[in-house]
């Protein structure tokens, strides 16, 4: 894609995200000032998610009745982007609730598959992070997009208008990845002062 096509896009984009009203109604006494939810609630959101995991393990007495190690690296790490945090290797296999060495072979599909990147620590060339690749913090985003919207708008007594748009009109999928891009840049912004 060229330049100049992505500048038009990103013209029009703005464009539009200018003219849908996403904010509340205006006989809506909720703060008009937190419609959409925050980087606390894609994490309190996601971490809700993978506590309830961890509970089942424990309530069922077993680890491999619910084994979805992929899933359980692709949460722990993006749980970390939330919290700006970086992730050792290790750790990232202990959270996959897996043996070390199978944990391993998953982060290779993941990283063949183009969902995480291993890079070194530049102060202790020892220890390695693993980390979401854009492609995969987007496809998480995605994923979380409509249980953290709801968790936050009830939260916060909101129904914002997007919640009434249509599923599938072009207004609602263009004001979703409107939204969804404005967490994503959040996200890298905490991740730019990670690295």
């Amino acid at each position: 894609m060229t330049t100049r096509r992505i500048r038009d896009l990103t013209d029009e984009l703005n464009e539009l995200i200018a003219r849908i009203e996403i904010a509340r109604d205006p006989d809506d006494p909720a703060d008009p000032q937190l419609p959409f939810p925050t980087i606390d609630d894609w994490l309190e959101t996601a971490q809700d998610l993978y506590d309830m995991r961890r509970q089942r393990e424990k309530i069922f007495g077993s680890q491999q009745l619910f084994g979805e190690p992929t899933w359980d690296i692709l949460l722990d790490l993006f749980i970390a982007e939330l919290k700006n945090t970086r992730m050792q290797t290790t750790s990232v296999c202990i959270g996959a609730q897996v043996p070390q060495t199978t944990a391993l072979r998953w982060i290779t599909l993941l990283e063949k598959e183009g969902l995480v990147h291993r890079y070194r620590d530049k102060t202790d060339t020892r220890r390695v992070f693993i980390q979401l690749t854009d492609r995969a913090l987007r496809k998480m985003v995605q994923i979380f997009y409509d249980r953290c919207f709801t968790a936050a708008s009830q939260k916060k007594a909101i129904l914002p208008k997007l919640a009434k748009l249509p599923c599938g009109s072009g207004t609602h999928d263009d004001a979703r990845d409107a939204i969804m891009n404005d967490v994503i840049a959040q996200i890298r912004g905490k991740r730019q002062n990670l690295n």
